[in-house]
């Protein structure tokens, strides 16, 4: 009973975290399209986005236990088959932006599903000095080089307010949040976490991230009322406005978020695992 209370605990705070994310991400977003906040406030709300890439991931692995797991014999031809549909994943935004010049709509969804398996899946180093040095080098070579790449962008937006803004949702919401949660989730299966916990960490993630939370926290974070429409949001992943049959109001906004959030902790919580088990037996 004590390790179920603990369980749920440390979800919670997972989900919290993923909370705190979103409005940091905000913050970023508020940045990027008010250059009078100045240098000083975008580098200070980047800084502390980017280095999350390496904070979390250490804190994941405390959270998942930070504990050896056995190794299946199968574990290698399983990680093969993970980086085979994760390159297939990668095709999906290709095919759809290049060749089709459209979102991908629910793809994201299954793009997201695809990339979940590489934490699933990746090898967890028996030497925690190993585990450690593979999140550094992923912080290096991933988070910090897409945070540039994010910065790049945001100074295009402040010489050229007017500017289409494709790039930087691209760079932002496209990559470097994307491969944020991916090495977060990486972080929990270095810590002792089983396939499902890992795949479930990055899913709920990334799920809570495109809930239009962050949306809310745009305004509301930043001392601004909420719109009451929003219009612009026919342009997200999912065309709300198609979805809603009109445009979204900030209580279809809030109910899109609430579903997208459930679901989340939903996954975040293993209720379809426990689901599973029921039928299975």
């Amino acid at each position: 009973m004590e390790h179920f209370k603990k369980d749920w605990a440390t979800k919670l705070l997972v989900y919290v975290i993923f909370i705190f994310i979103v409005a940091v991400a905000a913050k970023v977003d508020w940045v990027a399209e008010h250059s009078v906040d100045g240098l000083l406030v975008r580098y200070f709300w980047l800084g502390i986005l980017i280095s999350l890439g390496l904070i979390l991931p250490l804190l994941f692995m405390y959270l998942a236990g930070n504990k050896i797991r056995e190794k299946s014999p199968e574990d290698k031809k399983w990680f093969i088959v993970a980086l085979v549909l994760f390159a297939i994943g990668n095709g999906i935004p290709i095919i759809f932006y290049v060749v089709l010049e459209q979102s991908p709509g629910f793809f994201l969804f299954l793009q997201l599903a695809l990339f979940g398996l590489v934490p699933a899946f990746i090898f967890q180093p028996e030497k925690l000095k190993v585990r450690l040095l593979i999140l550094l080098i992923l912080f290096l070579c991933l988070v910090i080089p897409l945070g540039i790449f994010v910065d790049l962008t945001i100074s295009d937006l402040w010489a050229n307010p007017a500017m289409d803004k494709t790039m930087y949702y691209l760079a932002y919401w496209g990559l470097f949040s994307v491969f944020l949660y991916l090495v977060i989730a990486i972080g929990w299966k270095f810590g002792g976490g089983s396939r499902r916990e890992s795949w479930n960490v990055y899913i709920a993630g990334m799920l809570v991230h495109y809930s239009t939370m962050e949306d809310f926290f745009y305004f509301l974070l930043n001392g601004q009322p909420l719109p009451g429409e929003w219009p612009w949001l026919r342009n997200f992943v999912i065309n709300l406005e198609a979805l809603f049959g009109h445009v979204p109001t900030d209580v279809d906004l809030l109910i899109f978020c609430l579903i997208l959030n459930v679901i989340a902790l939903f996954i975040l919580f293993d209720v379809h695992g426990y689901i599973w088990k029921i039928i299975r037996k």
